[in-house]
């Protein structure tokens, strides 16, 4: 059997309610098939199983032990990204992790050195990048329809009700979750801001729980230097009355592109089409208040995409294009707006 014609065997790690759309994705896949889930939650790995038909574990172990596991696709709480994918590479499994791949710096190099170590590919799913609003302005930015980047920003002003931190919940815990609002909700817009502007050069910012009872914050707003000269503003929050659609703005010398939500193009003012909007990418306003919400849409196809590059990469030998590297980059981002939170300083990166 040639590479063209293999089916890769996936288990998934962790039975939340993202699972479901990592699951659906790799089902559309024709060189994909799911081989088991696995959860500490045994009644909710059984659960999951008999939804998918497929085998269950509550040990990782178990699942590694698995010939016919090829990729492991990781969906527990943020803390464990790294842990639990190094398992997987030193086991000869390739790995993808939803966002964040991890919450330290520290823990994600590792995950990406036992990765290259082992030869095997090292993924993230930042679906966002694969929405068609958001390629549409990544396209043309780097096409230079947009002339001189000047400045861009991303604003998430979303709620969560106080029981989404309650007792024994993982989200807003530095242990599990490293960091709130930004690390965990902020993060797909913070990625797609760095993804379109380029690279960050300096971070200012303030990260508090202005609502929440919680370790983390509610709360940040941050403000950024690119490494090409454009500005840019961050801002995040959990506790914005009942939620609003997270935005983002685009803007150089020869056009501006503002987003609302993840399918609505609001405004396009590009130098030779400014009139140019789609009347089909209208109306879909995210995980503003609901995190289930936030998988409508084009979540699924979204997710088929990036796994399927993942696959694309084995068989190509390359490099996936949503690599540990790259998934890096939002996370220090985020990481270097907490240590100015806490020290009042401006962080510079390198």
């Amino acid at each position: 059997m040639s590479d063209l014609d293999r089916k890769y065997g996936f288990a998934v790690i962790g039975c939340g309610v993202i699972s479901d759309t990592h699951i659906q994705a790799i089902q559309q896949l024709e060189n994909a098939h799911l081989v088991a889930v696995c959860d500490v939650d045994a009644e909710a790995a059984r659960a999951k199983a008999e939804q998918y038909d497929c085998e269950y574990h509550t040990d990782i172990a178990n699942v590694l032990a698995c010939d016919d596991v090829d990729v492991v696709n990781i969906v527990v709480p943020s803390g464990l990204h790294a842990k639990l994918g190094i398992q997987a590479a030193e086991a000869g499994k390739h790995v993808i992790c939803t966002k964040p791949i991890d919450i330290t710096l520290q823990s994600i190099d590792s995950l990406i050195a036992a990765c290259r170590d082992n030869g095997v590919k090292l993924a993230a799913t930042h679906q966002l990048r694969s929405y068609p609003i958001f390629n549409r302005i990544k396209s043309a930015v780097d096409g230079g329809r947009f002339g001189k980047l000047l400045y861009g920003s991303c604003f998430v002003p979303w709620w969560r009700e106080r029981a989404y931190y309650g007792p024994g919940r993982w989200q807003g815990t530095k242990a599990m979750d490293g960091g709130g609002a930004l690390m965990n909700q902020s993060i797909h817009f913070i990625d797609l801001l760095i993804w379109i502007m380029g690279r960050v050069s300096t971070v200012f910012g303030h990260a508090e729980h202005l609502y929440h009872d919680i370790e983390t914050e509610d709360c940040g707003t941050a403000v950024l230097k690119f490494a090409n000269g454009a500005h840019g503003i961050i801002q995040g929050t959990t506790c914005t009355y009942r939620g609003l659609p997270a935005r983002l703005e685009i803007h150089g010398t020869k056009g501006n592109a503002y987003t609302v939500g993840d399918e609505t193009m609001q405004l396009w003012q590009v130098e030779g089409d400014e009139d140019e909007v789609d009347a089909d990418l209208q109306g879909h306003v995210g995980g503003a208040s609901d995190p289930k919400s936030g998988m409508m849409g084009y979540a699924v196809a979204a997710h088929v995409e990036q796994i399927g590059d993942l696959l694309a990469s084995i068989e190509e030998g390359r490099e996936p294009r949503l690599n540990g590297p790259e998934a890096r980059r939002a996370v220090e981002v985020i990481l270097a707006i907490y240590e100015s939170s806490e020290t009042g300083n401006v962080v510079r990166l390198g």
